[in-house]
């Protein structure tokens, strides 16, 4: 190992334990915040009796949360429940894919129970879990108060309908009616039974809470819960729960986290708050909102442990535009929710581009692709670990060829490397007569010196759709193979204690996936003699690697360990192939030289 080498590895070591370090430090800074920001005294309440002080049921939804050492500028206004709130009726909705739970305190759905998804053992996975509000709640019809009681006027098995009396003469309907998958229609009319034209302020509506699934996990789920929205204009733009924190990479305080998420004054079609793996999208039909806002909001009865850091989520909601209600009229307006698992086959049936909650990025064709490969070659053999190695297979039969002939690339830099390492001798010191002569070399024995990376350059794209698709494609959760326990977390198999409370997830996947990494490049011709940076610089791409795909999906490292062995055994069976010599490479040249010309 050279120099340069012992340097780079021991950069990287020492980033990752400065990462390690500091990444605990800030969660306990974070925890001492948050049982600081608990332990001051609350704000007390407009002294009236018909305005008591929010519950923990009964948050303020888009209060932006801070340290206890922050400023808080006094809200525009106190969002309370209404004074003669009547006990809670909670009504079931239920097919064969969700339960649906819908209250009388905002006349919206309280939550939502995933029944073919599973948070662990037989516990469902629930959907605007400990929300301050429930979905579709409206905020702004009702003078200081955002969460108001509504009366059942029709319940059956799929649909249930909630109505109000906003003011004399004006009564406010909704009906609520499932679908037979993960969706759900919400019509809202307005009845003006009144002599007079009503006019109704503009209000906002409750896009519901996401959290992470499991807050035990850490950065490690949070880093997916996001707050997104779908201009009319086909923009689709959002933001993540981690852009409320400060950042601080090593400690060092760049600059300071938001206080709010906001999508400015583009027109809305729909916005979405999601996890990694689920969504909640509210899309609005025959009209547009008019902006989309949310909040970090804290969660301590989510804590698995007393002392552990606050669970965060992030509170959404939907503004829009007043109505205009006629004498002895009614205006409606159409929402739909969507409330399930982020399957893209399932997600591209919806209206107006919902898929774009998979956020696949860049390369969205190849995630695609990849995804309906993997499916279909699940539907014969039952294991999406087996699936993953089959797809891996399809994928290098494919790159079969271009990786036949950038190793033979190789294997003709090698044969030239002699006369290489003499020219370097020869013009050394002086790169200006150096590098004709090498191009000179190239060209006259038909050496292409960027050949061998070719196929890189292909892999690459295949590797980052990849990447995109598992960030949030459900199909591999819970999903076992071999000792991996769950194909879209880390295959921990268990942690080295560091001392204090620091500890080193041991993930064999990555590990092995380094392994045949560095096999592969040793088995692969090179060289000697020559000084070629871009050897060099592939000489880490192993160690980069590793850190990238540590603490990612196992999916992801078993892709590439599969790749990689598949390359090893490519690369031995053209290694078998008879090397070229000189002579036979100079000539070769010469002939494709004389082709070239007659054309």
């Amino acid at each position: 190992m050279d120099k340069t080498t012992v340097i780079v590895v021991s950069v990287c070591v020492v980033l990752l334990g400065a990462n390690l370090y500091y990444a605990k430090q800030n969660q306990q800074v974070r925890l001492a915040q948050q049982s600081a920001a608990q332990a001051q005294p609350a704000p007390a309440a407009p002294e009236s009796p018909a305005a008591p002080a929010p519950t923990p049921a009964h948050r303020p939804p888009l209060t932006p949360a801070k340290p206890a050492d922050a400023q808080l500028e006094p809200a525009a206004e106190t969002l309370l429940p209404e004074s003669n709130l009547a006990p809670e009726q909670l009504l079931t909705l239920e097919n064969d894919f969700f339960r649906v739970i819908a209250t009388t305190h905002g006349g919206g759905i309280k939550r939502v129970e995933l029944k073919k998804h599973r948070l662990t053992g037989d516990q469902p996975v629930v959907l605007n879990r400990a929300a301050p509000l429930p979905v579709f709640n409206i905020a702004g019809w009702t003078a200081n108060a955002n969460l108001i009681g509504y009366q059942v006027a029709d319940h059956d098995a799929v649909s249930v309908t909630f109505t109000r009396e906003l003011q004399p003469g004006i009564t406010l309907t909704r009906k609520f009616t499932i679908s037979d998958d993960y969706s759900l229609a919400l019509e809202q009319t307005v009845t003006n039974a009144t002599a007079e034209i009503k006019v109704l302020p503009p209000y906002r509506l409750s896009l519901g809470t996401v959290t992470a699934l499991r807050p035990e996990n850490g950065t490690a789920e949070e880093r997916y819960v996001t707050l997104s929205w779908y201009t009319t204009a086909g923009s689709y733009g959002g933001g993540q729960l981690g852009q409320f924190s400060d950042f601080a990479p090593l400690g060092f305080k760049l600059w300071s986290g938001k206080q709010l998420i906001d999508s400015g004054d583009a027109a809305i079609r729909w916005a979405t708050v999601k996890s990694q793996f689920f969504a909640m999208i509210v899309d609005c039909h025959g009209f547009d909102a008019r902006q989309v806002t949310g909040a970090r909001q804290y969660f301590p009865e989510l804590r698995a442990e007393p002392n552990t850091a606050v669970p965060t989520g992030i509170v959404g909601d939907l503004a829009i535009s007043g109505l205009t209600v006629n004498p002895h009229t009614s205006v409606a307006q159409q929402f739909s929710l969507y409330a399930g698992p982020k399957e893209n086959s399932r997600l591209q049936l919806l209206p107006d581009d919902q898929a774009r909650v998979m956020e696949f990025g860049w390369f969205g064709i190849i995630s695609r692709a990849l995804l309906w490969l993997m499916n279909y070659i699940h539907d014969f053999v039952p294991n999406y670990g087996v699936a993953i190695v089959c797809v891996t297979i399809i994928l290098r039969a494919i790159l079969w060829w271009p990786q036949s002939a950038a190793n033979r690339s190789m294997k003709r830099m090698q044969a030239v490397a002699p006369l290489m390492k003499e020219m370097q001798e020869k013009f050394k010191g002086k790169p200006e007569k150096l590098n004709p002569e090498m191009l000179k070399i190239y060209k006259e024995y038909g050496v292409n010196p960027v050949g061998g990376c070719l196929p890189m350059l292909i892999q690459f794209p295949i590797f980052i759709g990849f990447y995109g698709m598992l960030q949030s494609s459900i199909e591999l959760r819970h999903e076992h193979f071999l000792w991996i326990k769950d194909l879209s977390q880390p295959d921990t198999v268990f942690r080295l204690a560091l001392g204090g409370a620091f500890s080193l997830p041991l993930n064999p996947m990555p590990l092995i996936m380094t392994a045949t990494m560095y096999l592969s490049m040793r088995i692969t011709p090179q060289p000697q003699g020559v000084d070629n940076p871009m050897v060099k610089m592939m000489r880490f791409m192993p160690l980069f690697f590793l850190l990238f795909c540590y603490n990612f999906s196992s999916a992801l490292s078993l892709y590439w360990t599969a790749q990689n062995i598949l390359s090893i055994i490519q690369m031995r069976y053209n290694l078998k192939q008879v090397a070229p010599t000189l002579e036979a490479m100079k000539a070769q040249a010469q002939a494709r030289k004389k082709r070239l010309h007659k054309r």
